[in-house]
């Protein structure tokens, strides 16, 4: 019995509910009686159409006036009114005219009414037009017995006209017409008014404006109808014509390819003039970089059809100029070859072709003045400045001139630092570059900050702040200077979140991390991690940025890396009188499924040599620090006197050893035989044919810390190993064999590079003749001294002339590496070689030297590395060549 009852009780009040729910949202639809709403209409003065028409418009203007600022509304001016529409002409105005009034009142709708009097009656017409749909103008009308009537009319048809234009419409619907080639959705897409939204004309002009902004478009309008579901709103749009063809006409000294690929322009794409006006600055841009300032480049369009249009780019060439000559007005201090170091900006020359200098370019030119303007201020001269330079014409070349203030020249007077310590002073004042320095130099100023703030960093004051003061002494043209150092809280590694890594597996990279979560903030940390993963080639970039936390003692760290192509297919080629043409292959992945692991196959193929190799490699065995591999090989050589065969591999073992060392341990077993040899074949080559099982471990100690495996700038690479065959490891040949080498990469001023590598071995029979041949030292070539072909560079067998190798040897590289043309990666060097190789019975001799010297080019090709050079034997004897090719060449997949 008790449930009917809850039931009627839920009935009774669901009604009520309802109704509830109705009158609050009547409550929030109808604005509350004297509510203020933002004015959307602008309303004209009437028309008057009296006897006395200026007393009755005075009259009329008042009532309207006082109405409508009741409402916190107002009436345009009758004298502004005036100059807005013609009160002579046809009424209401034309919808162009009333257009023209809401664009300049910024208001959605236009009132115009006119007030007419017969005797003493008088009536008022009113309409307001919709600007989105001003042919549908809606109309209102009133009347009176007489002039006192006024207030009471014009009160009724303010509130007709106000009950219309604050109504809340809804939108029923939105369409585009008239589009053919435009996406509808791409249009839709920039309106922001949508189907169900109230009816908005001020935000309907701000859509219509941002399809218009999408620039294919000629004209759009929208169209705004009543339906009984709501305004149904239309966008009309014209589109633009399609460009049909482009024609480029005046090209003689750029070829038409460079001038359309600068242009960029497309057929069979919509006209778009902001992008056609982009084309033709790309074309002059084009023409200035190559010096042909005058050229005149003008867009020209003809219709052949009414949707489409054919593109003219007509260019006028100019005289090619070049810069002729750089001056400086103002220096006293420095000499203008002085100055001319420091900018970027040259004069024509002989290789202008290639290094584009005496181009204009005022870019650059702008930031040469700045270059100045920092010399000079790490030159003492605190107060100096640098003008705008000054570029002048005369005949076809091209004269740069730069105004300088020297101002005067300071020099250093006291250092201290002041604030949060926690080395002692004395430590921290010995790390400052300044106090070495005669004259105030800003750069020195701030590295000095930079080292003070990192040394702080690296102690695990991320926030740490050092701020240096400059005060100019009362005496002499000194400067004090004071470092503030603000410490700041400790702050503690969060958490690291990796990103960017598509293909390498996280825990390749945080192997490689020496950042530890939950430790002590260490910027060095950051750095040496920032290493660590460019070192691994893995990543075209490596982002290390440390993220603030809502807690002040934490941080979190972004580590943001770049993937690339470590698939690397390379091929060389070389031609010699020996072996002639000669072809090099190596495939290769060095980061085998994404797992750190390489894997390599390669191969060297020509008339008289044939090699394979297979090698793979784990550099990190469980994320441990040691490392392991194995090799497989067969090789073939035919010599004059023999052909030698080897078949075997080996298994690889490496771990760290110091701080930046590592040592490897490795085992090889090879079977060789040596056939088909000659009846004059050399002694020491008959007595290695019974040398066929070689057993042997090598002991290698490493220490590599360059900044970049391919094109270091800055860091070593030195390695001393020692190869043990024979003994109680077994097989025939018994020797020890010792190698070591040391590379060293040192940058210079204007990014060139200073590279020195030396290089010594020694081979030691442990049994007498049971030192092979082929593990005789051998040099010449790209790896050891260039101007002499590949293992040229060997004693020789008086009886037979056959070249059988030395057991020792040396050899040095001296370079100086620059860069030709920076973003393509392209850089030339400057060499000289020199070494030799002493046979077994010969002592270290140096004063018989090989030399050599030359010019190479490296290129990081899109196809890989690239490495050409000649080299120029500086001594040369009998049988060897005067200058020698070498070339290698790579692809990446």
């Amino acid at each position: 019995m008790q449930i009917p009852a809850r039931i009627s009780t839920r009935s009774s009040a669901l009604p009520l509910a309802v109704l509830f729910s109705l009158i609050c949202l009547v409550a929030l639809l109808i604005p509350a009686p004297g509510s203020a709403a933002e004015q959307n209409t602008a309303f004209l003065p009437l028309k008057i159409n009296a006897p006395d028409a200026a007393e009755v418009a005075r009259k009329a203007d008042a009532a309207l006036s006082r109405e409508l600022a009741e409402k916190n509304f107002a009436l345009i001016p009758r004298a502004r009114a005036e100059k807005m529409v013609d009160y002579n002409g046809s009424w209401p105005p034309p919808a162009r005219t009333l257009a023209k009034v809401a664009e300049t009142t910024g208001h959605d709708y236009v009132a115009v009414g006119s007030l007419t009097m017969i005797g003493n009656r008088i009536s008022v017409d009113m309409e307001v037009f919709d600007m989105l749909s001003p042919g549908q103008p809606h109309s209102f009308y009133r009347e009176g017995n007489s002039l006192a009537d006024l207030p009471m009319i014009t009160r009724e048809a303010i509130t007709d006209v106000l009950s219309y234009t604050n109504r809340n419409i809804i939108v029923a619907s939105i369409s585009v017409k008239g589009n053919k080639r435009i996406d509808t959705g791409a249009i839709l897409g920039k309106i922001s008014t949508k189907p169900g939204d109230f009816y908005n004309p001020a935000r309907l002009r701000r859509d219509l404006k941002a399809v218009f902004a999408m620039g294919y478009f000629d004209n759009v309008e929208i169209d705004a109808s009543d339906t009984p579901r709501g305004k149904a709103i239309v966008f009309n749009v014209k589109e633009k014509p399609v460009i049909d063809k482009i024609v480029i006409t005046g090209t003689d000294e750029i070829s038409e390819k460079d001038v359309r690929e600068a242009a960029n322009l497309q057929a069979n794409t919509i006209l778009n003039p902001t992008k056609l006006k982009e084309a033709v600055q790309r074309v002059r841009e084009l023409y200035k970089s190559k010096g042909y300032y005058n050229t005149k480049v003008s867009a020209r369009l003809s219709y052949p059809t009414e949707n489409t249009v054919e593109v003219r780019l007509v260019i006028k060439e100019g005289e090619k100029m070049s810069i002729r000559k750089i001056t400086f007005q103002g220096n006293k201090s420095f000499s203008d070859s002085d100055l001319k170091d420091v900018i970027q900006t040259g004069t024509w020359n002989i290789f202008s072709w290639l290094t584009e200098s005496g181009v204009l370019k005022m870019d650059v030119l702008r930031q040469d003045a700045a270059r100045l303007a920092a010399f000079y201020h790490n030159h003492g001269f605190m107060e100096a400045k640098v003008g705008d330079p000054v570029v002048t014409q005369k005949d076809d070349s091209l004269y740069v001139t730069f105004p300088i203030e020297e101002g005067p020249r300071y020099r250093v007077g006291t250092v201290d630092i002041k604030g949060d310590l926690i080395e002692d002073k004395s430590k921290l004042l010995a790390m400052l570059k300044i106090r070495k320095e005669k004259y105030l130099n800003r750069e020195a100023v701030r590295q000095d900050s930079l080292k003070l703030t990192d040394l702080y960093a690296e102690h695990g004051y991320a926030f740490a702040e050092v701020r240096p003061r400059v005060s100019r002494s009362k005496t002499g043209k000194r400067v004090n200077i004071t470092y503030v150092i603000h410490k700041g809280s400790l702050v503690y590694f969060n958490r690291v979140e990796i990103r960017g890594n598509t293909r390498t597996r996280d825990n390749v990279i945080r192997r490689d991390l020496t950042i530890k979560e939950g430790g002590i903030f260490d910027s060095k940390a950051i750095r040496k991690s920032t290493q660590n993963l460019q070192r691994l080639g893995f990543f075209e970039e490596v982002n290390i940025v440390p993220k603030p936390t809502l807690n002040e003692d934490q941080m979190n760290v972004d580590v943001t890396v770049k993937e690339k192509s470590t698939g690397q297919f390379s091929i060389g080629a070389g031609y010699s009188s020996s072996e002639n043409l000669m072809f090099m292959g190596e495939i290769s992945e060095n980061n085998l499924l994404g797992t750190g692991n390489r894997l390599s196959l390669s191969a060297n193929l020509s008339s008289v040599t044939t090699r394979f190799n297979l090698n793979f490699t784990n550099p990190r065995v469980f994320d441990s620090r040691v490392s392991a591999g194995f090799d497989a090989f067969n090789w073939q050589r035919v010599y004059d006197d023999y052909t030698k065969n080897s078949t075997g591999g080996g298994i690889r073992i490496g771990h760290p050893f110091f701080e930046k060392w590592r040592i490897y341990y490795a085992y090889t077993i090879s079977n060789t035989t040596l056939s088909d040899l000659s009846e004059n074949a050399s002694q020491i080559i008959i007595d290695s044919q019974d040398i066929k099982l070689t057993s042997s471990v090598r002991l290698a100690l490493v220490r590599d810390t360059r900044d970049r495996i391919f094109a270091p700038s800055r860091g070593s690479k030195n390695s001393i190993s020692v190869k043990y065959a024979g003994g109680i490891l077994g097989g025939d040949a018994q020797f020890t064999k010792v190698e070591g080498y040391s590379s060293w990469y040192f940058p210079m001023p204007w990014e060139t590079v200073f590279h020195i590598k030396g290089a010594a071995g020694q081979a030691f029979e442990n049994e007498a003749g049971k030192l092979p041949v082929y593990e005789h030292f051998y040099l010449g070539g790209m790896n050891s001294i260039r101007g002499f072909k590949s293992a040229n560079i060997s004693p020789i067998d008086p009886k037979t002339g056959e070249r059988i190798g030395g057991d020792k040897m040396w050899y040095a590289n001296i370079a100086v590496m620059f860069p030709l043309l920076k973003d393509a990666g392209l850089r030339g060097e400057v060499f000289t070689d020199f070494g030799n190789v002493y046979g077994v019975d010969d002592s270290w001799d140096f004063s018989d030297i090989k030399k050599s010297a030359g010019i190479g080019v490296l290129w990081m090709s899109p196809m890989g590395p690239l490495r050409l050079a000649w080299g120029y034997n500086l001594d040369r004897k009998e049988g060897e060549d005067q200058s020698v090719w070498d070339f290698t060449m790579g692809g990446a997949f």
